[in-house]
C-alpha cells in the first residue's frame, strides 16, 4: 500500500488541469463561432429558373457539408468541401471543383458564394473581398454589398448570448436568393 501514496496526488493534479467545456452560452460574439450545425431553407430565382430546398449545414474551421433536399431538380444533393477541394453528389451525378461556389452552379444556375456564406450566415463580412456594410445600433449587419451581391439581414434570432441572422435576402443582377435559418447549433 505504501507504493500507491502518489495516486491521490496524481488525481488532484489531473483534476486541476481540466478545463470547463465550452457551451453555446459561452459565445458572446458571432466570430467566436467556428463550428456549427444549422438547418433551414434556401430559395432562389434566376431569369431562367427558380426553386427552393431545405438544408442541413455542418461546418468546422476547415470542412463543410450541406445536405439539400427538396425540389432543386435533383431530389437531394450533398455538397462537401475542404481547402482546395469540393464535391457535389446528386441523383444525376457527381462533380468536383476547387471550391463549393463553383459546384453550387449545378444546383441554382448561378455562382453562389458558399465560402462567403460561411461568414454572412453568422452576420459577418467575409474577409476575402472588399465590402460596404451598414450596421444597426446594436452593431448587427443590416445591409452588405460584397462580391457583387446586395444583402439584407432583416431578421435575427438569439442563440445563447449571441444574436445570429434568421433571414438573409440577397440580389445580384437578376439572381436572387433567400437564406432562412430555422435552427442554429453553435458547437464548441
Amino acid at each position: 500500500m505504501t507504493r500507491l501514496w502518489w495516486l491521490p496526488l496524481l488525481a488532484l493534479l489531473l483534476s486541476a488541469c481540466q478545463t470547463r467545456p465550452v457551451t453555446t452560452t459561452d459565445f458572446t460574439r458571432p466570430e467566436q463561432i467556428q463550428r456549427w450545425e444549422m438547418n433551414g431553407k434556401l430559395g432562389y430565382r434566376t431569369p431562367q429558373d427558380g426553386g427552393s430546398a431545405t438544408f442541413d449545414w455542418d461546418q468546422t474551421p476547415r470542412h463543410g457539408a450541406i445536405h439539400f433536399s427538396g425540389p432543386l431538380g435533383f431530389g437531394s444533393a450533398e455538397l462537401t468541401w475542404r481547402p482546395g477541394s469540393a464535391r457535389l453528389e446528386t441523383g444525376k451525378g457527381e462533380w468536383r471543383a476547387r471550391s463549393p461556389g463553383e459546384l453550387a452552379w449545378h444546383l441554382t444556375g448561378f455562382w453562389l458564394p458558399v465560402s462567403a456564406l460561411e461568414y454572412w450566415s453568422r452576420g459577418l463580412v467575409w474577409p476575402g473581398a472588399p465590402a460596404q456594410a451598414e450596421e444597426d445600433d446594436s452593431g448587427r449587419l443590416v445591409r452588405l454589398r460584397q462580391l457583387g451581391w446586395n444583402l439584407e439581414f432583416d431578421r435575427y434570432q438569439a442563440v445563447g448570448q449571441v444574436t445570429l441572422p434568421h433571414r438573409i435576402k440577397a440580389r445580384q443582377d437578376d439572381n436572387h436568393f433567400t437564406l432562412l435559418i430555422r435552427e442554429w447549433r453553435p458547437l464548441p
